[in-house]
């Protein structure tokens, strides 16, 4: 069931061509976990459908504050780039899954492009105090996640050299591939990019067990609740909507795309 609540703009800052927001939300920021999204709108609004979705990038209970970045490039969500300190919105946060290392995990590592790359670093940030965590990612020039926002025991690693590179960077030594002394993984994927991590594992790993690589699909959520189903991804339990039974899912669970 959704949750809805006001929030307020309480900081901006710009990061290259990225535009950080801290929202004061206190409701949100004591339940909210890494792999969740919130979906947003001007407030007051009528119109039960024009939400935008975002991916926490943080959240601290204490202040009562949550986190996004914003890709002003971004069709669906960029628009909120350009509002001032101030601005209430109203936020509803679907109750999905979210992101959960294994018990006996201890070095993690995340890797990822595309919309839900604020999702890991929502991760590592969650997790640095107990866990040996490694962050890999790749997309445009100036328009990654700032890496000073982690904390400092986090190891960060970025190319420009396009969606696939995310595989080249991961495998570009096979002694120090990272994919081999990991705990486990949590990528950050559009679907397309489901066979490469699957085939990047196999190069490293004779076998795999559930739960060592998870997903958080990165792929549109038009109404964000379940009800247009454009969201589906299949599955080996059937055909599930990545905004309600995802986003985020176990990698042996995914039917690959036939490419």
């Amino acid at each position: 069931m959704p949750l809805y609540y006001t929030a307020t703009i309480r900081e901006r800052r710009q990061f290259d061509h990225l535009v950080w927001q801290s929202l004061i939300a206190p409701e949100i920021a004591r339940t909210a976990r890494p792999g969740q999204f919130v979906l947003v709108r001007v407030s007051p609004s009528f119109e039960p459908l024009l939400w935008s979705v975002f991916f926490l990038a943080g959240a601290d209970h204490h202040s009562g504050t949550v986190e996004l970045l914003i890709d002003p490039r971004d069709s669906a969500g960029g628009w909120l780039a350009g509002y001032p300190v101030g601005t209430q919105l109203d936020v509803c946060m679907p109750v999905v899954p979210a992101v959960m290392p294994n018990p006996t995990t201890q070095t993690l590592l995340l890797a990822g492009v595309g919309p839900t790359l604020p999702a890991l670093l929502f991760t590592a940030r969650q997790y640095a105090a107990r866990l040996s965590i490694s962050l890999w990612l790749t997309g445009d020039e100036g328009y990654l996640p700032p890496p000073f926002l982690l904390p400092a025991t986090v190891e960060v690693q970025t190319s420009t050299g396009g969606v696939a590179a995310l595989f080249n960077l991961l495998t570009v030594s096979p002694v120090d591939n990272p994919i081999r002394w990991a705990d486990q993984i949590i990528f950050a994927l559009p679907p397309q990019l489901f066979s490469m991590a699957v085939e990047a594992i196999r190069t490293v790993r004779l076998r795999w067990e559930h739960g060592f690589a998870q997903v958080i699909v990165a792929r549109p959520l038009p109404c964000g609740l379940g009800i247009c189903r454009v969201c589906q991804i299949e599955t080996r339990h059937g055909w599930q909507r990545c905004c309600i039974e995802g986003p985020v899912f176990d990698l042996r669970d995914l039917r690959l795309p036939v490419l």
